[in-house]
């Protein structure tokens, strides 16, 4: 069943954007209430009434804390929705947050953008391939061809974790590129997926054949090798993660060998955001990123 849109009156949400300059805070609180619930269907108006004013007097910093109070209870209304979805797509849920700093993100461009790379790498890969060769025509394309590369300058930058900048600057953090390469290499049906390691984000080629209980391993793991996106897509085993987690005095949980859920990748991204907005001093960001990641749980 399709949820009906309500289209406000065009006079009452005039009036009420006319009363959000009286003095009476009551007045004003239960005018930004209001205008609040009627959500993003009202946005043109009060950006045009934002354009139209004069200064940067309090009546436009009213709008302008309006404005953002619909953007971020629409973001938390879209990743509901997500978080319900039967397969929590990972694109969709990137650009839900993408949303946190570029509202008017063009998902289509994005869309395209991907499809793009996608078919560079599918043109060069056949089913004779192994997951070695796989991911070796991965790194090329991604890095000698298109150009992707780590963001070490301005490591924290919040930009370096949005699917559409990364797209369009071909600079990303870890997090940021292990999403995008995961996203074209399950769009190819190859299984590549996010591994949350502590302090830092890979990515595991699974071992879907069971390949490695035919060459002789008799515990649990799943994967046949991890990808470093960060370092140009290097190829690590198992050992360098024990060696990494042993140099962080940390134990071997399985948590840190074996693919993590998409909800998981979206909460290390909002904590990624919430620490690079601390960092610059935009304590609102990260109150909205706290409040966005309750809805993840």
């Amino acid at each position: 069943m399709r949820t009906q849109v309500i289209h406000p009156n065009p006079r009452e949400v005039a009036a009420l954007i006319r009363l959000v300059e009286d003095p009476d805070p009551s007045v004003y609180g239960h005018v930004r209430e209001k205008l609040v619930g009627f959500g993003k269907t009202i946005m043109p108006a009060l950006e045009d009434s934002w354009h139209h004013t004069i200064s940067e007097d309090e009546y436009q910093q009213r709008l302008k804390h309006i404005i953002h109070d619909i953007r971020i209870n629409e973001i938390k209304t879209e990743l509901t929705k997500w978080r319900a979805s039967s397969n929590r797509d990972l694109l969709k849920g990137s650009i839900i947050l993408s949303k946190l700093h570029f509202p008017e993100v063009d998902e289509r461009q994005v869309e395209e953008d991907l499809e793009k790379i996608k078919q560079k790498v599918w043109l060069e890969i056949n089913e004779n391939n192994t997951a070695f060769e796989i991911v070796k025509i991965f790194n090329h394309v991604l890095f000698d061809i298109c150009g992707f590369e780590s963001s070490k300058n301005n490591f924290y930058a919040p930009h370096h974790s949005f699917i559409n900048t990364v797209l369009e600057s071909k600079k990303g953090n870890p997090l940021s590129l292990s999403i995008l390469y995961s996203i074209i290499a399950q769009r190819l049906q190859i299984p590549i997926y996010g591994v949350n390691l502590p302090n830092h984000f890979v990515l595991g080629f699974v071992d879907e054949f069971k390949t490695l209980k035919m060459l002789g391993f008799d515990d649990d793991r799943n994967v046949l090798f991890y990808i470093n996106p960060f370092s140009k897509g290097r190829i690590f085993d198992h050992n360098e993660i024990e060696n990494y987690l042993r140099s962080l005095n940390l134990p071997f949980d399985r948590d840190y060998f074996e693919p993590c859920s998409n909800t998981d990748i979206l909460k290390r991204m909002l904590n990624n955001l919430s620490y690079a907005y601390t960092k610059v001093g935009e304590e609102q960001k990260v109150r909205d990123l706290k409040d966005i990641q309750a809805v993840l749980g």
